[in-house]
């Protein structure tokens, strides 16, 4: 297949890279490239051909020195960018990473325990004074909550096969800071989640599945299920 990768050149999508291209024609579309999400027609361009695109651009986590406009312009105004030239260039299938940010899995917002599918968005359940976090937390989490809504236009009316994953905490976030009541990511397992992803035959118009490793108080058996991920 031709696959585009957004965010080719980061943490995860540089593995991924390395995982799918020896039996696949990789594009890389990436920052470092001199290649942005926010340019529609050049994103359009690099495209065309493409059978599946991997969506991992991102301001990837909370960072105080980005402020939720940040987070807006680049997760949601970027993956509307992404999602209109799938359809326009006649893609097939787009997989998207979300954060378990969308359940609220950052430091000082509460979240839903045990983490599944179906517990509602952090801003559905949480209320202002139990919130002990700095606005880059929370400006992350509902940048994927706006992000995911938007796939779901292109998802649910059948204009475009979308699979989103809803990664847990990678790399340098497993540390002590980070230690989320012990959710983590290996890079490796979120690799795999998306070649499998990828790999799937059946048609999948819809659907989101949280991803992380084999974990307490984690529901991953949709996952297991949907993708036949099986976390190493």
């Amino acid at each position: 297949m031709k696959i585009l990768i957004t965010g080719a050149r980061g943490f995860v999508g540089t593995e991924l890279v390395k995982a799918i291209s020896k039996e696949n024609e990789v594009v890389e579309f990436d920052l470092e490239n001199g290649q942005n999400i926010l340019d529609f027609e050049q994103l359009k361009k690099s495209m065309m051909g493409c059978e599946v695109v991997v969506h991992l651009a991102a301001i990837k986590g909370p960072n105080e020195n980005k402020k939720f406009e940040d987070y807006f312009e680049l997760n949601d105004i970027g993956t509307l960018n992404v999602a209109k030239a799938c359809v326009e260039t006649g893609v097939k299938k787009l997989v998207y990473a979300s954060s378990a940010g969308y359940y609220g899995v950052e430091i000082g917002v509460p979240y839903q325990k045990p983490i599944k599918e179906n517990n509602l968005v952090v801003t559905q359940h949480v209320k202002a004074d139990e919130l002990n976090c700095r606005d880059c937390d929370l400006a992350y989490s509902t940048s994927k909550i706006i992000a995911e809504q938007i796939l779901a236009n292109y998802g649910l009316r059948k204009k475009l096969q979308t699979i989103i994953l809803r990664f847990g905490p990678i790399g340098d976030k497993t540390g002590a800071k980070w230690n989320l009541d012990g959710i983590t990511l290996k890079v490796e397992n979120a690799v795999q989640a998306v070649v499998k992803a990828i790999n799937n035959k059946n048609e999948i118009w819809y659907e989101a599945v949280t991803i992380t490793d084999k974990v307490d108080g984690v529901d991953i058996s949709k996952a297991e299920k949907l993708l036949d991920y099986q976390p190493k």
